[in-house]
């Protein structure tokens, strides 16, 4: 007799216990319904009577197997030996069937369905009614066509998304990691994947093209100049090799066709198209442009790696991006409480964060945060404090923001706002109410003065009189009180007239988990004037900088680009050292792509270097153009040069003036200026520019 698994765990429960059992806990411990366990129980008793074994029953008591220990331990054995059908769990069934229904675009017969799980057509019924349920969140439909099958219908980049999604479903991102980027460990992680029931999953991934997928995205690293976060590589691998295997299948994408004007233009399609023609060891001819274009789209909406400084922001980074962080950083204290304006770290790691997120959410490709349903649980306020700074976002972009994306917003925010308590102290009002006299009343707010520097006490007042004290008014953030007190919206602490161990503890407890639950806006702009002042004044150095290092020359002839930048360095620095490293700088810039204003005949020479310790802006007016190639590799006549030149370290204000210039140049009648007006007009209109900068800054409001 051949058994089930089902059945096999059946009898070895049966062996485990040595007194009678319900069918209750047979049910309760198989993972499977009363009425399934009475039904093969005839099952369980017939392969125990082929071993001439009684199964003995006992009205209103249970069953039972009687057996010495020896025989009971000989016969596991037995049981062990014996080879079993799997038997699916309800869960385990659905992810067999998504993944069976995901490989082909043909009809499945139900009939086939119902032998494959080895279940009734109602239960396959139920299933794929979950299964179109699931499908629809990736824009495709289950078809039931009565007689004939069942099939998915729907183009192959939602196929696509679905099975990429299927793939996380089942596997740990941590799992994941380890696979595809210690592939070598094979054996280890293979051994990983036996345990789980979905094995078939992992058919979607071409495991022998991992290796490939890995020199893509290096060569991409190389060549745009930055590294990929090792979330967003793992997921570029794993579409990578679903996307080989597809091919392979000749299941090709062909819905990219909207997408083509806008990516063909793209520094990474042309490296994509590139690496793929120099590539010998392909496991097809030739790969069609709509799978490049495909690739090249995920590739450019990757997440970034933090790393050192000088791979932070580009000088020239969109103005729009840093603009937008910035709104949502005062968004963000707005909800909280926290100064957070002048943190340079959030703002780096937002604008880097954005850019490619727009582009995913604009293009609708996935966005799949493993941490979503446990940053909801655990920072419920963070989380709704991020979702109304993704309106901005929405309503800055005409986008909709998913919730996986405003989680991902919510680890930048929240680690900003710990990083915040710890460095920060916030001063809190506080009044002590106390049922002694002056002299005990004022014992108490020395003690609290003298163990809490960051508590201002604001009045001290009897218990008697704490409801005729308006404590909105006197803008209190805590009461510190000798006795009980009435329910009042503000958080308090109840102490001893003379502090002991425990009560310093309760304050403290206190001061790190309660924060005010609304800061008005009126005390969120003057709460920190301190702080604003101090940025005002980083501001006000930095433009300094700018004007003291400006230069302006016309008329002057260069061969090419090499001959330019020695003429900028040789400017620039100090000493034949220094003007070699800043040689270097430019030049390394360069390899990745020139910075061209086609229409304006005008090009950006930009770069950090640790060769200078201030800003510097110059103005090249060329004799004659010269021909230089863009980011895109297309030739562009240059007359007009703007040379930036920033320290390795550049802080988040001096990237906001820089970039404001940049904008100035692209969007406004300063170009005009710069081609055509005398040295002083380009001068004033710097002027101008640096003017309208700070004074936007001054205004309380941003």
């Amino acid at each position: 007799m051949k058994l089930t698994s089902r059945i096999k765990k059946m009898i070895h429960l049966l062996l485990e216990e040595t007194n009678y059992i319900t069918v209750q806990f047979l049910a309760e411990n198989a993972n499977i319904s009363s009425r399934t366990v009475i039904r093969e129980l005839i099952l369980v008793e017939n392969w125990l009577s082929e071993k001439g074994i009684l199964l003995e029953k006992k009205k209103g008591t249970g069953i039972r197997v009687q057996l010495d220990a020896a025989k009971r331990e000989e016969l596991k054995e037995s049981l062990m030996e014996e080879k079993a059908d799997l038997i699916y769990a309800p869960d385990q069934r659905l992810v067999m069937l998504k993944a069976e229904l995901l490989k082909k675009f043909e009809l499945t017969k139900l009939y086939t369905l119902t032998r494959l799980f080895g279940v009734t057509e109602g239960t396959i019924s139920a299933d794929l009614d979950k299964l179109a349920t699931w499908l629809e969140k990736y824009n495709l439909t289950l078809n039931r066509k009565p007689g004939l099958g069942i099939y998915i219908e729907g183009s192959e980049m939602s196929v696509r998304s679905a099975i990429i999604s299927l793939i996380y479903e089942q596997f740990h991102e941590a799992d994941l990691i380890n696979l595809i980027i210690n592939k070598e460990q094979s054996t280890t992680h293979m051994s990983m994947i036996q345990n789980k029931i979905d094995l078939v999953v992992l058919d979607f991934i071409d495991m022998s093209n991992i290796e490939l997928g890995k020199k893509l995205l290096a060569y991409i690293e190389e060549h745009m100049g930055y590294q990929i976060a090792d979330n967003s590589f793992v997921a570029l691998i794993i579409r990578f090799s679903v996307t080989v295997k597809r091919c392979e299948q000749e299941i090709f994408i062909s819905d990219v066709i909207d997408y083509k004007t806008s990516l063909k233009s793209e520094k990474i399609f042309s490296l994509v198209n590139k690496w793929f023609q120099t590539q010998i060891a392909l496991p097809f001819s030739e790969l069609p442009q709509e799978e490049l274009y495909y690739l090249a789209m995920h590739i450019k909406g990757a997440k970034l790696r933090d790393t050192l400084s000088h791979n932070k922001i580009s000088m020239t980074e969109d103005y729009k991006t840093i603009k937008l962080a910035k709104e949502i950083i005062y968004i963000a204290e707005k909800e909280t409480g926290i100064y957070l304006e002048d943190n340079e770290k959030l703002l780096i790691g937002l604008v880097r964060h954005l850019r490619p997120a727009i582009y995913r959410m604009k293009m609708h490709l996935d966005i799949m945060n493993p941490l979503l349903e446990d940053i909801k649980q655990m920072y419920p306020k963070l989380f709704e404090a991020t979702r109304k700074c993704a309106l901005i976002i929405e309503a800055k972009e005409g986008i909709s923001v998913p919730e996986d994306e405003i989680a991902y917003l919510a680890t930048h925010i929240g680690a900003a706002i710990k990083n915040e308590k710890r460095s920060i102290q916030k001063v809190y009002r506080a009044v002590v109410a106390c049922t002694n006299g002056i002299g005990a009343s004022q014992l108490l707010v020395t003690e609290i003065e003298k163990e809490f520097p960051n508590i201002q006490i604001v009045d001290v007042i009897s218990t008697i009189d704490m409801r005729a004290f308006k404590l909105a008014q006197n803008d209190v953030d805590l009461i510190i009180s000798t006795v009980p007190i009435p329910s009042y919206d503000l958080p308090s602490v109840i102490v001893n007239t003379i502090l002991g161990k425990q009560d310093k503890k309760r304050i403290k407890e206190v001061l790190e988990n309660v924060l005010p639950e609304d800061i008005p806006d009126k005390k969120i702009k003057t709460l920190y004037f301190r702080e604003k002042l101090k940025v005002l004044k980083l501001y006000s150095d930095l433009m300094l900088q700018v004007m003291d290092n400006f230069s302006f020359t016309e008329r002057i002839a260069f061969e090419d680009v090499n001959e330019l930048i020695s003429y900028a360095s040789s400017s620039i620095a100090k000493g034949s050292k220094s003007q070699i490293e800043l040689e270097n700088a430019f030049k390394d810039r360069e390899e990745k792509g020139s910075t061209i204003l086609g229409k304006k005949g005008m090009m950006l020479l930009h770069c950090r270097s640790s060769a200078v310790s201030e800003l510097y802006v110059m103005v090249l007016r060329l004799q004659q153009s010269i021909t230089i190639n863009s980011t895109r590799d297309e030739p562009s006549k240059v007359d007009t040069v703007i040379v930036m030149v920033a320290p390795v370290d550049i802080t988040s204000h001096a990237l906001e003036i820089l970039s404001e210039i940049t904008r100035k140049i692209i969007t406004s009648d300063f170009a005009v200026a710069l081609k055509q007006g005398t040295k002083e007009d380009v001068y004033m209109g710097v002027s101008s520019i640096l003017d309208h900068f700070i004074q936007s800054k001054a205004m309380i409001t941003k």
